[in-house]
């Protein structure tokens, strides 16, 4: 009888721990929100649906204590995705990765206290790929989510990117020909890199070098990022001309609850612009461009912009976006000019339209006493070439100050203080909006490239406390030469 009782209290005990193990289970999943949901909202007239959740959970898949390699994780993705769907859990740990390459219906839950790096063996500088790959014409995937554990920010997971130097090739989501996903709940520790954090891109097909350089077949710009969400994610030490979310091309794409610190924190501007650009080679003005975007609560700090917006040669369409902050950055909201040559080439955003702009200043402008070196204390805010034409007088005095003392002069551009990637410039904050796609006040102009945004009033747009006694809004006609203080007629006809 002892021994059936031995045998009768330990088949008990498993019983209990077993349903202790579910229990557990499943506070796990109630604690981790497994999903965002569905997401909607309303573009002018038009009632759209952003996101919505289809990854049926057929099997689930975890890792712990940063214990996994790409190939593992990759082998789970695409085991989940064959079944018809399914989660990969990580649990907290650091994990260094490779690229991870998502299928349809997978969903990556990240606990809390979860960091990632990027391998970077064999050159590689991207972690979650979503339906990118350069050389050959790929299914497109859909039903795609990686989310953090909960709203709160303390529970976000991070991509730190410290194994990487300023100006180096980073990438932690990107995200092609891919429709139905959503990113939420990270965290990105940038060093200045290059390319956004989140680059939204069009799944181009890569032709190899002709003559000299990189081509893409110019009718696969249509393979472009549609229904998604970007939402509670926030960067720090953003490179001035890179963004913590990217759209090169992307189609009714939500974006809400996103900060950055320095650089800028949202950018739609399709391509580089530069000369031999292919996206902005392409026939059609509306192929591979940025259209049907909801943008919410976007702030940025001591940085360039909240917003940046540039169409270079695409038609760019139906754009809503709202509470839009800046706090000792150049602006709140960065308007630019398409400016592509020749003339023809250049697009424009319609259905525009921004609400809700705040802007604050606090360090005051200030610098260097006499003709002694500026100091980059001095100029909090991060700018390109262009935003230096707008700069304080104040700045520009101390500029000519300092060349005047030096024999030979130099040119005025290489005595500004340069920002922390060494690509661009710093200067002190300009204005809540500044508005290169327009003339002035009352007019558009008539060069090609120029453009309307809905814009709230003067009385609108706030200033909240601090030192800013400034426009509201500047235009393309007060840019000014910074060598003698001139009206840049050259530049503002351009």
């Amino acid at each position: 009888m002892k021994i059936k009782n031995y045998y009768f209290k330990m088949e008990v005990l498993k019983k209990a721990l077993l349903i202790s193990t579910i229990f557990l289970c499943s506070q796990f999943d109630s604690i981790a929100q497994s999903t965002i949901g569905t997401h909607k909202a309303t573009i002018g007239t038009r009632n759209l649906t952003f996101f919505v959740n289809r990854v049926k959970v057929k099997d689930t898949a975890i890792f712990r204590n940063g214990q996994a390699t790409a190939k593992q994780v990759n082998d789970e993705i695409e085991r989940l995705s064959a079944l018809g769907g399914g989660v990969v859990k990580f649990l907290s740990g650091t994990y260094t990765l490779g690229q991870i390459h998502l299928k349809s219906n997978i969903r990556i839950e990240v606990e809390s206290n979860v960091t990632f790096k990027i391998d970077r063996s064999n050159g590689n500088s991207t972690l979650f790929n979503l339906g990118r790959i350069t050389n050959k014409s790929q299914e497109q995937i859909s039903n795609i989510e990686i989310v953090g554990a909960a709203d709160n920010p303390n529970s976000w997971f991070t991509i730190d990117l410290g194994n990487f130097n300023p100006l180096a090739d980073a990438t932690p989501f990107k995200v092609g020909y891919v429709k139905n996903f959503a990113l939420s709940r990270f965290i990105i520790k940038d060093n200045y890199t290059l390319n956004p954090s989140v680059f939204l891109v069009a799944d181009s097909r890569y032709l190899g070098k002709i003559d000299g350089r990189h081509t893409y077949d110019l009718e696969t710009f249509n393979r472009i990022p549609m229904q998604g969400v970007v939402k509670n994610a926030k960067a720090t030490k953003i490179g001035t001309g890179y963004a913590l979310v990217q759209p090169f091309s992307g189609k009714r794409i939500y974006m809400e609850n996103l900060s950055g610190n320095q650089g800028i924190t949202v950018r739609l501007e399709p391509g580089s612009g530069k000369a031999k650009d292919d996206l902005n080679l392409t026939k059609s003005k509306k192929m591979g461009s940025i259209d049907d975007i909801y943008i919410k609560n976007v702030s940025n700090e001591l940085g360039f912009t909240a917003l940046f917006i540039k169409p270079h040669a695409k038609i760019c369409s139906n754009i809503y976006a709202t509470g839009l902050s800046a706090k000792n950055s150049l602006s709140a909201v960065y308007i630019a000019s398409a400016s592509l040559t020749p003339l023809g080439r250049r697009g424009k955003f319609i259905n525009t339209k921004i609400e809700n702009i705040s802007f604050t200043q606090t360090i005051e402008n200030k610098v260097t006493a006499g003709t002694n070196p500026l100091k980059v204390e001095n100029y909090p805010a991060d700018s390109g070439l262009e935003g230096l034409r707008f700069m304080t007088e104040l700045h520009r005095t101390k500029l000519i100050a300092v060349r005047n003392s030096m024999s030979p002069k130099p040119g005025v551009v290489s005595l500004v203080t340069k920002d922390a990637g060494g690509q661009r410039y710093k200067t002190h904050p300009i204005a809540p909006v500044v508005y290169t796609a327009k003339y002035s006040a009352t007019s558009v102009g008539s060069t090609l490239g120029r453009y309307n945004v809905d814009l709230p009033s003067n009385n609108e747009i706030k200033v909240l406390g601090g030192v800013y006694t400034g426009a509201k809004v500047v235009y393309r006609n007060e840019a000014k030469v910074m060598i003698n203080g001139t009206a840049d007629t050259d530049y503002i006809l351009k």
